[in-house]
């Protein structure tokens, strides 16, 4: 078993079920109403009403589960408890998953998952297909296949088939190109397949490189550039703000001590390094704001820092050099250094 706290629309198994096509909005009211009274889950309510069949609430399960799982390898820091306690299999709801499975898996997500965004970054993206899948290849593509499958058992079941190598699709991109229709945003293309978050963005992408589909529009509007620039600017003028008046009565105290400026001038030098540092680190989180709101924009991080004044997402100031000391940059395209 596997829980979150802060619960979303994909930690609901009634509304997987419904965005994946398994019930309709009718079926999951009426399941929520037996649920108020009953207490009891909403899978277990869908499939004793005979709404959807044990097989597909399991399936939903096991996809919830290994989504939750996941999400983990996202996360840049966090505290951790382990508790070790015996197993309950009394009511089981899900298949079982080694942890070697969901080692394998999450390090290949994180280690794919910059790669995938400098094309599948907005969810509410829409496509459209624009070349149909081939057939499904002569015999020595189904050996190949068969081969590659000996040797996947770390290989998540759901995608076990594989993925698009040039000029070939896999198993879940012809799932996923069925499901495009120029209508469905990736939100819905993800409910729908059934795959998970990963292995649709990483289908679509697939399918991006090779022609298949191609974007038709974003459902929602991203705000403007001089917008972001105004409400960014905004936390920037505070912090520096901020840091401004800590400089200023440092150096008030050793003014106007002058009895103890000799004992405070240790602690005022000490007092204006540790400023500094907090003032180059403000500046280096706004760039690094800029730098990805670049790469949502253009596809690709920028190969010089003076091209995020130049697209106006931050001023010039900022990269102004600060105690004599500026930022080093290096932008590799779909991953940067910044120090």
């Amino acid at each position: 078993r596997c829980d979150v706290d802060g619960r979303g629309l994909q930690d609901d198994i009634g509304e997987l079920l419904l965005l994946g096509g398994l019930i309709d909005r009718a079926q999951l009211d009426q399941a929520r109403k037996v649920q108020k009274k009953t207490l009891g889950r909403i899978g277990d309510i869908l499939q004793e009403r005979g709404a959807v069949p044990q097989e597909a609430v399991v399936a939903a399960r096991d996809l919830q589960t290994r989504e939750r799982l996941y999400r983990l390898f996202q996360q840049q820091t966090g505290r951790y408890r382990f508790e070790a306690k015996p197993p309950n299999f009394t009511r089981p709801t899900i298949n079982p998953i080694s942890a070697e499975t969901v080692l394998m898996e999450g390090l290949r997500m994180a280690d794919e998952w910059p790669l995938i965004r400098t094309r599948i970054n907005n969810y509410d993206a829409v496509f459209r297909a624009v070349r149909e899948a081939g057939a499904e290849g002569n015999d020595a593509d189904q050996l190949e296949a068969l081969i590659d499958d000996a040797f996947s058992e770390f290989v998540d079941p759901a995608v076990k088939a594989g993925g698009a190598v040039a000029g070939k699709l896999g198993a879940a991109e012809r799932r996923v190109l069925e499901l495009v229709d120029g209508r469905r945003d990736i939100h819905r293309l993800i409910a729908r397949s059934r795959l998970g978050e990963f292995e649709t963005c990483k289908a679509l992408y697939n399918l991006l490189q090779e022609g298949y589909i191609e974007p038709v529009r974003a459902v929602k509007r991203r705000a403007q550039p001089s917008q972001r620039k105004s409400a960014r600017w905004r936390g920037v003028a505070l912090k520096v703000a901020v840091n401004g008046v800590l400089l200023a009565g440092i150096v008030g105290l050793a003014l106007v001590l002058p009895g103890q400026r000799s004992a405070l001038e240790d602690n005022a030098a000490q007092l204006a390094t540790e400023a500094q540092l907090r003032l180059r680190a403000n500046r280096m989180a706004s760039v690094a704001t800029a730098l990805e709101v670049f790469r949502l924009e253009r596809g690709a991080y920028p190969e010089r820092l003076d091209e995020l004044v130049e697209a106006e997402l931050v001023d010039p100031t900022l990269l102004v050099p600060l105690g004599g000391v500026g930022f080093n940059y290096v932008g590799i395209g779909v991953d940067y250094v910044l120090q």
